[in-house]
């Protein structure tokens, strides 16, 4: 008997589940520090300036370098182990002992005589009250027992138990070129819908154009000895605003055309008063004759009203 208790109190006791919630909390930042890394391949860039009527594309070869912004913090994890059956196993095994106990402790109160109102086969009478209340008392305790222990020692299990730790964070990540070199070599200008024009070869790392070849030419992009040119968006940009000026400033100023053209179609001069501003990003540009005819050829139009459509036949 007290074998079999000592094995389900082992039992209980080491079976008893536990249930483990962790948390993690974020305190305050450590440091902050920049890695940098060479991604190790150059790659050609173009750096476009304009000076009125000249454009003048810059060319470097640069490493790609990736930077990294990173914060150190410090991190408390939080384990909160309890047992949901913990209070249940305390108290119900507290009762189960406590009615066990006293049943044995006060078996000397029932009596000893045996019921002689039942008879087994062998001619031996009944179990007394006290070899009843023994036999319970006995079964309550090796049930009680375990249960009361086991509930302690799972409440006594649980709790809660912090660890701080060092955390890190990837606050931004950029890829800038560095480690910049002046490049030399054929260009070709490609991309365009027409044929494609003549390469150029650099001096001094610089191809210059004026914008009387830029009129003729039709491209998209650059390739500096077989590999393409790397261009940020303004660069680009500036390109294609010289591109378009050298064009459209190439054009004699006509004021009585002009004043024509407002009067049938008025919105082809406002677009072409919209790009002729946008010329004057490029300094130097010519555009202040062009601005005042097609400000007066807007302006006239809009005095005289719309053009009459003529008769029918």
């Amino acid at each position: 008997m007290k074998r079999l208790g000592t094995a389900a109190l082992v039992l209980a006791v080491g079976c008893a589940p536990l249930d483990v919630e962790r948390r993690t909390e974020r305190g305050a930042v450590l440091r902050t520090y920049t890695q940098e890394k060479t991604l190790g391949e150059r790659l050609p860039f173009a750096d476009v300036q304009a000076q009125w009527p000249q454009l003048t594309v810059r060319f470097t070869t640069a490493d790609i370098c990736r930077t990294e912004q990173h914060a150190e913090y410090a991190e408390e994890v939080i384990s909160t182990r309890s047992s949901p059956g913990a209070a249940a196993a305390t108290s119900s095994g507290a009762v189960l002992a406590a009615v066990g106990g006293g049943l044995l402790l006060g078996r000397t109160l029932f009596s000893d005589v045996p019921d002689r109102s039942s008879i087994d086969r062998e001619g031996r009478f009944g179990a007394s009250s006290r070899d009843v209340a023994t036999g319970w008392g006995t079964g309550l305790l090796i049930l009680g027992v375990p249960a009361l222990v086991a509930g302690i020692v799972q409440m006594a299990r649980g709790g809660e138990a912090r660890e701080t730790r060092k955390a890190d964070e990837l606050l931004s990540l950029r890829e800038v070129p560095c480690k910049p070199e002046p490049a030399d070599g054929v260009v070709e200008l490609g991309g365009g819908s027409g044929p494609p024009p003549q390469p150029r070869m650099t001096s001094n790392g610089a191809l210059v154009l004026t914008a009387e070849e830029v009129r003729g030419m039709t491209f998209t992009g650059l390739v500096l000895d077989g590999t393409p040119v790397l261009l940020d968006d303004d660069d680009r940009d500036r390109l294609e605003t010289f591109r378009t000026c050298a064009t459209l400033l190439s054009i004699p100023v006509n004021p009585e055309a002009l004043a024509q053209e407002a009067r049938g179609h008025p919105e082809r001069v406002r677009m072409r008063r919209e790009l002729t501003r946008t010329c004057n990003t490029l300094p130097g540009a010519p555009t202040g004759p062009l601005l005042e005819a097609l400000d007066a050829a807007l302006g006239d139009a809009a005095d005289s009203g719309p053009t009459p459509a003529p008769p029918p036949g």
